[in-house]
C-alpha cells in the first residue's frame, strides 16, 4: 500500500478498489467479446488458423512494444487521466473495426487497440496493488481477476447472442468501453499518487523474480491461444459454431469461480508451490481435452479447473510482485510482467495456429503441453538453485 493510501479511511480504500475493479471488468468484457468476434469474422472470410492467430498477436505485440512507456505516461498524466485517455482511444478504435475491414487494416487497428489497452491494464493493476493491504492482497487481487474473468466469460456469450455480422457487436463493445470510465469518477478523491519512478528495468524485474515473470509468460501463451483458437479447435472436432464458442464461456466461468479460493490460498501458503500446481494443471488439461470434447459431464469440470489455473497463475504472480517491489518500482515491475504476459500472447496464437495447420486438431493441445512442460522445468531448476543457496 502507498503511504498516501495508508492514510485513507477504510471507506475510501473500498471505494477506490471498487471503482478501478468495476472499470477493469467493463474492459474485460469488451476484450472477451472482440477476440472471438474478430477470429470468427476472419474465419468466415476464409483466413487460415495461422493468419487468424497472427492477427490476434497484433494486440500482444503492441502491449510488448508500448508497455515499457506506460510508467512514463503515468508520471506525466497521473493515474486517472491516463485511464481516461485509454478508455476514449479504445472506444474510438473499436468503432473503426467494422468500417475498415480486412486482414491488413485489422493488424493496424488491433495494434492500436492493444497499445491503449496496455495503458488501462498496467495502470489498473498498479492502482490495485498500491492500494491493497499486505494482509489481504491475495483476496483483493483475486477479486479483481474474478471480475475480469467474468467480463471475459460474458464476452463470448454476447457473441452467441448478437452474432458476428453487421455493426451491432462492435457498437456493444464500444459502449462497454465508454461505460468503463464512469466508475472512476466516483473515486476521484481516492486515486493513488505513485512516487517518482525508480529505475526498475525489465532486466531488473526479471532478475528479481524470474519465476513470476515466466509464470506471466505461460499465462499469456495459453490464454491468448485458447481465446483466439479454442472455438476453431472445437469446430475442427465437430462442434457447431455456437457450441465451440461456448467452450470459452465455460473455461472463463472456471476462471471466475476459482479466483477467490486461489487468493485465499495465496494469503496463507507459499505462492511458489501454488504456481507449480497451476503448471501441472496446464500440462494435464490439454491432454485430457480431446477424449472428452463431446462429453459435457467430463468436459465442463475439466474446462473449469483449467480455466481457474489459467488465470490463477497470473493472479499468483501479480499477488507476489506486490510483496517483492516497493511503491516506486511497482509500475515498472508490473509493466515488465505484462510485457512478458504479452510475449507469451504473441507466441501462443502463432504456435497453436501453426500446430493446427500442420498437424490438424492434435496440434493445438500438443503446443500447450510443451509450453507447460518448459515452465515446470524452470520451476524445478529454480527450486534446485534456492536449495543450493544461489
Amino acid at each position: 500500500m502507498t503511504a498516501e493510501g495508508s492514510a485513507w479511511s477504510s471507506t475510501q480504500r473500498l471505494r477506490s478498489l471498487v471503482a478501478v475493479i468495476a472499470s477493469a471488468g467493463c474492459i474485460g468484457t469488451t476484450f472477451g467479446l472482440t477476440h472471438p468476434l474478430l477470429a470468427l469474422r476472419l474465419e468466415q472470410a476464409g483466413e487460415t488458423s495461422g493468419m487468424i492467430g497472427l492477427n490476434a498477436a497484433a494486440s500482444a505485440i503492441a502491449v510488448l512494444a508500448c508497455g515499457p512507456f506506460v510508467p512514463r505516461l503515468l508520471d506525466g498524466l497521473g493515474v486517472l487521466r491516463a485511464l481516461y485517455l485509454a478508455t476514449a482511444a479504445c472506444a474510438a478504435i473499436i468503432l473503426l473495426l467494422p468500417l475498415w475491414q480486412g486482414l491488413g487494416p485489422w493488424f493496424l487497428l488491433r495494434f492500436l487497440l492493444g497499445a491503449f489497452g496496455a495503458v488501462h491494464w498496467i495502470v489498473s493493476e498498479t492502482w490495485i496493488i498500491s492500494v491493497a493491504s499486505d494482509k489481504g492482497r491475495g483476496r483483493i487481487v483475486a477479486t479483481y481477476m474474478m471480475v475480469m474473468a467474468g467480463g471475459f466469460a460474458c464476452g463470448p456469450l454476447l457473441v452467441t447472442l448478437v452474432g458476428i455480422d453487421g455493426f451491432t457487436p462492435f457498437l456493444i463493445a464500444a459502449a462497454l468501453t465508454a461505460v468503463s470510465a464512469l466508475p472512476l469518477a466516483f473515486a476521484r478523491d481516492a486515486v493513488p499518487r505513485l512516487p517518482p519512478r525508480a529505475k526498475a528495468s525489465f532486466v531488473f524485474a526479471f532478475r528479481a523474480a524470474p519465476l513470476l515473470m515466466m509464470a506471466a509468460m505461460l499465462a499469456g501463451f495459453t490464454d491468448m491461444a485458447v481465446i483466439a483458437l479454442l472455438p476453431i479447435y472445437g469446430m475442427d472436432l465437430g462442434l457447431p459454431r455456437d457450441g465451440a464458442v461456448q467452450l470459452l464461456t465455460i473455461i472463463l466461468i472456471g476462471t471466475m469461480a476459482l479466483q477467490l479460493p486461489i487468493g485465499w490460498l495465496a494469503d496463507r501458503f507459499d505462492t511458489r508451490r501454488l504456481l507449480v500446481a497451476c503448471g501441472v494443471i496446464f500440462l494435464v488439461s490439454p491432454l485430457l481435452l480431446p477424449p472428452v470434447i463431446g462429453e459435457p459431464l467430463y468436459l465442463w469440470p475439466l474446462l473449469i479447473i483449467w480455466g481457474g489455473a489459467s488465470i490463477g497463475i497470473y493472479t499468483l504472480a501479480l499477488i507476489s510482485i506486490g510483496g517483492r517491489f516497493g511503491a516506486a518500482e511497482l509500475a515498472g515491475a508490473n509493466a515488465a510482467m505484462v510485457a512478458l504476459y504479452e510475449t507469451g500472447s504473441i507466441f501462443g496464437p502463432l504456435a497453436a495456429g501453426a500446430g493446427l495447420d500442420a498437424l490438424g486438431p492434435p496440434g493445438f493441445p500438443l503446443v500447450l503441453v510443451a509450453a507447460a512442460a518448459l515452465f515446470l522445468v524452470l520451476a524445478l531448476f529454480r527450486g534446485w538453485q534456492r536449495r543450493g543457496g544461489s
